[in-house]
Protein backbone atom coordinates (compact mmCIF):
# COMPACT_ATOMS: atom_id res chain seq x y z
CA UNK A 1 0.00 0.00 0.00
CA UNK A 2 3.17 2.45 1.09
CA UNK A 3 2.83 5.97 2.72
CA UNK A 4 -0.02 7.67 -0.39
CA UNK A 5 -2.57 4.52 0.60
CA UNK A 6 -2.82 3.64 -2.77
CA UNK A 7 -3.10 0.17 -3.96
CA UNK A 8 -2.07 -0.84 -7.15
CA UNK A 9 -3.41 -3.56 -8.82
CA UNK A 10 -1.34 -3.89 -11.84
CA UNK A 11 -1.86 -7.44 -12.86
CA UNK A 12 -5.38 -7.53 -12.69
CA UNK A 13 -7.92 -6.10 -15.54
CA UNK A 14 -9.15 -2.43 -14.93
CA UNK A 15 -12.40 -2.66 -16.28
CA UNK A 16 -13.27 -5.99 -14.09
CA UNK A 17 -11.83 -4.04 -10.81
CA UNK A 18 -14.22 -1.38 -11.71
CA UNK A 19 -16.90 -3.81 -11.53
CA UNK A 20 -16.19 -5.83 -8.76
CA UNK A 21 -15.76 -2.14 -6.99
CA UNK A 22 -19.49 -1.52 -8.55
CA UNK A 23 -20.55 -5.01 -7.30
CA UNK A 24 -18.97 -3.86 -3.62
CA UNK A 25 -21.16 -1.14 -3.34
CA UNK A 26 -24.62 -2.08 -4.51
CA UNK A 27 -24.40 -5.68 -4.90
CA UNK A 28 -24.37 -5.52 -8.71
CA UNK A 29 -22.87 -4.79 -11.90
CA UNK A 30 -23.00 -3.71 -15.26
CA UNK A 31 -21.11 -5.76 -18.52
CA UNK A 32 -21.32 -3.10 -20.93
CA UNK A 33 -19.40 0.37 -21.55
CA UNK A 34 -22.80 2.10 -21.79
CA UNK A 35 -23.37 2.23 -17.78
CA UNK A 36 -20.16 3.70 -16.04
CA UNK A 37 -19.99 3.45 -12.12
CA UNK A 38 -20.28 7.69 -11.78
CA UNK A 39 -24.08 6.97 -13.61
CA UNK A 40 -25.28 5.78 -10.43
CA UNK A 41 -22.83 6.91 -7.94
CA UNK A 42 -24.89 10.42 -9.56
CA UNK A 43 -27.96 8.76 -8.05
CA UNK A 44 -29.49 10.04 -4.18
CA UNK A 45 -32.09 6.72 -4.19
CA UNK A 46 -30.22 3.90 -2.94
CA UNK A 47 -33.55 1.59 -2.02
CA UNK A 48 -34.52 1.89 -5.56
CA UNK A 49 -32.94 -1.07 -8.10
CA UNK A 50 -30.05 0.08 -10.14
CA UNK A 51 -32.04 -0.97 -13.19
CA UNK A 52 -34.54 1.35 -12.87
CA UNK A 53 -32.23 3.98 -12.36
CA UNK A 54 -29.32 3.47 -15.31
CA UNK A 55 -30.79 3.33 -18.45
CA UNK A 56 -29.87 0.75 -21.21
CA UNK A 57 -29.61 1.24 -24.36
CA UNK A 58 -32.35 -1.11 -26.51
CA UNK A 59 -30.40 -2.08 -29.09
CA UNK A 60 -28.42 -4.73 -26.57
CA UNK A 61 -30.90 -7.28 -25.76
CA UNK A 62 -29.30 -8.59 -22.54
CA UNK A 63 -29.68 -5.64 -20.99
CA UNK A 64 -33.46 -4.91 -21.87
CA UNK A 65 -33.63 -8.16 -19.92
CA UNK A 66 -32.01 -5.77 -17.19
CA UNK A 67 -29.28 -6.89 -14.74
CA UNK A 68 -29.44 -10.59 -13.13
CA UNK A 69 -31.06 -9.25 -9.83
CA UNK A 70 -33.91 -7.02 -10.93
CA UNK A 71 -34.72 -9.99 -13.45
CA UNK A 72 -37.32 -12.19 -11.76
CA UNK A 73 -34.90 -15.16 -12.59
CA UNK A 74 -31.67 -15.92 -14.66
CA UNK A 75 -34.12 -18.84 -16.31
CA UNK A 76 -36.49 -16.47 -17.29
CA UNK A 77 -34.01 -13.89 -19.06
CA UNK A 78 -32.93 -16.93 -20.75
CA UNK A 79 -36.59 -17.84 -22.60
CA UNK A 80 -36.58 -14.49 -23.54
CA UNK A 81 -33.18 -14.20 -25.27
CA UNK A 82 -33.89 -18.04 -26.80
CA UNK A 83 -36.58 -16.41 -28.45
CA UNK A 84 -35.11 -14.05 -30.78
CA UNK A 85 -31.01 -14.62 -30.30
CA UNK A 86 -29.25 -11.80 -31.37
CA UNK A 87 -25.42 -11.92 -32.18
CA UNK A 88 -22.99 -12.20 -28.86
CA UNK A 89 -21.25 -9.42 -27.54
CA UNK A 90 -17.99 -9.74 -27.68
CA UNK A 91 -16.89 -7.21 -25.01
CA UNK A 92 -19.70 -7.50 -22.62
CA UNK A 93 -18.24 -11.67 -22.94
CA UNK A 94 -14.79 -10.37 -22.28
CA UNK A 95 -16.00 -7.88 -19.26
CA UNK A 96 -17.34 -11.07 -17.45
CA UNK A 97 -14.56 -13.04 -18.38
CA UNK A 98 -12.12 -10.65 -16.33
CA UNK A 99 -14.71 -10.15 -13.62
CA UNK A 100 -15.10 -13.98 -13.37
CA UNK A 101 -11.09 -13.97 -12.89
CA UNK A 102 -11.06 -11.04 -10.15
CA UNK A 103 -13.35 -12.53 -8.06
CA UNK A 104 -11.58 -15.85 -7.99
CA UNK A 105 -8.50 -14.45 -7.05
CA UNK A 106 -9.54 -12.03 -4.55
CA UNK A 107 -11.97 -14.82 -2.66
CA UNK A 108 -15.61 -13.10 -3.95
CA UNK A 109 -17.79 -16.32 -4.31
CA UNK A 110 -21.11 -14.49 -4.90
CA UNK A 111 -19.04 -12.03 -7.84
CA UNK A 112 -17.88 -15.33 -9.11
CA UNK A 113 -21.55 -16.48 -9.39
CA UNK A 114 -22.91 -13.48 -10.42
CA UNK A 115 -20.25 -13.12 -13.34
CA UNK A 116 -20.63 -16.69 -14.49
CA UNK A 117 -24.60 -15.77 -14.74
CA UNK A 118 -24.41 -13.22 -16.51
CA UNK A 119 -21.62 -14.96 -19.31
CA UNK A 120 -24.18 -17.69 -19.45
CA UNK A 121 -26.96 -14.65 -20.36
CA UNK A 122 -24.88 -13.59 -23.18
CA UNK A 123 -24.01 -16.71 -24.11
CA UNK A 124 -27.28 -17.01 -25.33
CA UNK A 125 -26.65 -14.96 -28.10
CA UNK A 126 -25.70 -16.18 -32.03
CA UNK A 127 -22.04 -16.64 -32.17
CA UNK A 128 -20.09 -16.46 -35.08
CA UNK A 129 -17.12 -18.23 -35.59
CA UNK A 130 -14.64 -15.21 -34.90
CA UNK A 131 -16.27 -14.64 -31.64
CA UNK A 132 -15.93 -18.17 -30.14
CA UNK A 133 -12.15 -17.55 -31.45
CA UNK A 134 -11.98 -14.23 -29.35
CA UNK A 135 -13.51 -15.80 -26.54
CA UNK A 136 -12.42 -19.26 -25.60
CA UNK A 137 -8.73 -18.54 -25.00
CA UNK A 138 -9.66 -15.83 -22.78
CA UNK A 139 -11.82 -18.02 -20.77
CA UNK A 140 -9.01 -20.98 -20.89
CA UNK A 141 -6.68 -18.10 -19.88
CA UNK A 142 -8.53 -16.91 -16.52
CA UNK A 143 -9.61 -19.80 -15.45
CA UNK A 144 -7.52 -23.25 -13.82
CA UNK A 145 -8.29 -26.56 -15.26
CA UNK A 146 -9.95 -27.76 -12.09
CA UNK A 147 -12.66 -24.36 -12.81
CA UNK A 148 -15.32 -25.51 -15.10
CA UNK A 149 -17.69 -22.80 -14.86
CA UNK A 150 -17.63 -20.86 -17.75
CA UNK A 151 -15.52 -23.13 -19.55
CA UNK A 152 -18.53 -25.69 -19.41
CA UNK A 153 -20.45 -23.12 -20.83
CA UNK A 154 -18.04 -22.25 -23.86
CA UNK A 155 -17.67 -26.33 -24.40
CA UNK A 156 -21.69 -25.88 -24.39
CA UNK A 157 -21.65 -22.96 -27.47
CA UNK A 158 -18.66 -24.73 -29.31
CA UNK A 159 -21.27 -28.60 -29.54
CA UNK A 160 -23.84 -26.45 -31.16
CA UNK A 161 -21.85 -26.42 -34.19
CA UNK A 162 -18.86 -28.48 -34.06
CA UNK A 163 -18.96 -29.82 -37.27
CA UNK A 164 -19.14 -26.70 -38.95
CA UNK A 165 -15.65 -25.10 -36.42
CA UNK A 166 -13.81 -28.24 -37.28
CA UNK A 167 -13.78 -27.20 -40.68
CA UNK A 168 -13.16 -23.59 -39.97
CA UNK A 169 -9.68 -22.48 -40.43
CA UNK A 170 -9.01 -20.09 -37.61
CA UNK A 171 -10.77 -22.30 -35.25
CA UNK A 172 -8.12 -25.81 -36.23
CA UNK A 173 -5.29 -22.81 -36.24
CA UNK A 174 -6.42 -22.19 -32.37
CA UNK A 175 -6.61 -25.50 -31.24
CA UNK A 176 -2.78 -26.30 -32.32
CA UNK A 177 -1.93 -23.75 -29.67
CA UNK A 178 -4.18 -24.83 -26.70
CA UNK A 179 -3.62 -28.57 -25.71
CA UNK A 180 -6.24 -28.69 -22.63
CA UNK A 181 -8.58 -26.49 -24.88
CA UNK A 182 -8.65 -29.19 -27.98
CA UNK A 183 -8.50 -32.02 -25.03
CA UNK A 184 -11.93 -30.69 -23.97
CA UNK A 185 -13.81 -30.18 -26.94
CA UNK A 186 -12.89 -34.07 -28.07
CA UNK A 187 -13.77 -34.76 -24.49
CA UNK A 188 -17.39 -33.19 -24.99
CA UNK A 189 -17.96 -34.43 -28.45
CA UNK A 190 -17.15 -37.99 -27.52
CA UNK A 191 -19.49 -37.09 -24.34
CA UNK A 192 -22.43 -35.93 -26.41
CA UNK A 193 -21.56 -39.11 -28.91
CA UNK A 194 -22.28 -41.54 -26.01
CA UNK A 195 -25.06 -39.93 -25.23
CA UNK A 196 -27.30 -40.23 -28.35
CA UNK A 197 -26.13 -43.63 -28.37
CA UNK A 198 -27.52 -44.21 -25.30
CA UNK A 199 -30.87 -42.43 -25.91
CA UNK A 200 -31.06 -44.42 -28.84
CA UNK A 201 -30.24 -47.26 -27.25
CA UNK A 202 -33.52 -46.26 -24.73
CA UNK A 203 -35.18 -45.33 -27.62
CA UNK A 204 -35.48 -48.97 -29.59
CA UNK A 205 -36.07 -50.55 -25.91
CA UNK A 206 -39.28 -48.60 -25.18
CA UNK A 207 -40.44 -48.88 -29.32
CA UNK A 208 -39.94 -52.80 -28.32
CA UNK A 209 -42.19 -52.84 -25.27
CA UNK A 210 -44.72 -50.80 -26.94
CA UNK A 211 -44.93 -53.47 -29.74
CA UNK A 212 -44.76 -55.82 -26.98
CA UNK A 213 -48.07 -54.70 -25.36
CA UNK A 214 -49.42 -54.50 -28.77
CA UNK A 215 -49.20 -57.87 -29.55
CA UNK A 216 -50.24 -59.14 -25.55
CA UNK A 217 -53.54 -56.69 -25.96
CA UNK A 218 -54.55 -58.47 -29.89
CA UNK A 219 -53.85 -61.71 -28.00
CA UNK A 220 -56.07 -61.07 -25.10
CA UNK A 221 -58.83 -59.84 -27.65
CA UNK A 222 -58.43 -62.77 -29.39
CA UNK A 223 -58.75 -65.25 -26.57
CA UNK A 224 -61.81 -63.29 -25.51
CA UNK A 225 -63.55 -63.65 -27.74
CA UNK A 226 -62.59 -67.37 -27.93
CA UNK A 227 -63.82 -67.87 -24.31
CA UNK A 228 -66.69 -65.80 -24.61
CA UNK A 229 -68.07 -67.43 -27.74
CA UNK A 230 -67.50 -71.25 -25.76
CA UNK A 231 -69.02 -70.41 -22.55
CA UNK A 232 -71.79 -68.02 -21.35
CA UNK A 233 -71.79 -68.91 -17.75
CA UNK A 234 -68.82 -70.62 -15.99
CA UNK A 235 -68.38 -74.48 -16.22
CA UNK A 236 -67.28 -74.42 -12.49
CA UNK A 237 -69.22 -71.73 -10.11
CA UNK A 238 -72.22 -71.64 -13.04
CA UNK A 239 -71.98 -67.78 -12.40
CA UNK A 240 -72.23 -65.59 -15.95
CA UNK A 241 -69.06 -65.35 -17.69
CA UNK A 242 -67.03 -62.43 -15.95
CA UNK A 243 -62.61 -63.13 -16.93
CA UNK A 244 -59.55 -61.70 -15.75
CA UNK A 245 -56.77 -61.66 -17.60
CA UNK A 246 -52.93 -61.45 -16.61
CA UNK A 247 -49.25 -61.83 -18.23
CA UNK A 248 -48.41 -64.30 -15.77
CA UNK A 249 -45.66 -63.65 -12.82
CA UNK A 250 -43.79 -61.11 -14.87
CA UNK A 251 -44.22 -57.34 -15.48
CA UNK A 252 -42.87 -56.19 -18.83
CA UNK A 253 -45.10 -58.44 -21.41
CA UNK A 254 -42.99 -61.27 -21.59
CA UNK A 255 -44.95 -63.83 -19.98
CA UNK A 256 -48.31 -66.02 -20.96
CA UNK A 257 -51.62 -64.56 -21.02
CA UNK A 258 -53.80 -65.96 -18.65
CA UNK A 259 -57.68 -66.03 -18.61
CA UNK A 260 -59.45 -67.03 -15.57
CA UNK A 261 -63.12 -66.45 -14.05
CA UNK A 262 -63.30 -63.87 -11.97
CA UNK A 263 -65.15 -65.38 -9.36
CA UNK A 264 -63.66 -68.90 -8.73
CA UNK A 265 -60.46 -68.49 -11.06
CA UNK A 266 -60.98 -71.24 -13.49
CA UNK A 267 -58.09 -71.17 -16.14
CA UNK A 268 -59.53 -71.10 -19.04
CA UNK A 269 -56.73 -69.54 -21.16
CA UNK A 270 -53.37 -69.64 -21.30
CA UNK A 271 -51.12 -68.49 -24.63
Amino acid sequence: EGPHSVIHLKEDNPNAVECMLQYMYIGDYYDTDDNKLEAFVASSDRSTPISSRIPTPETDQANVIGCVKSSNNASDALDQTAKAPMPVNVSALTKNVFVYQVAHKYDIPLLKSLAQTKFQLRAAGEWAPEDIISILPKVYAATSESDRGLRQIMLDVCLRSTEYLMCHKGFRSMLKGHASMCFDILDAVQMRSEEREDDDAALKAKQAKLKRVIEWTKTQERVFKEVIVAHSNCSSCVRPLDLSVSNGATTDWHGPLIVKCRHCRTKYAEQ
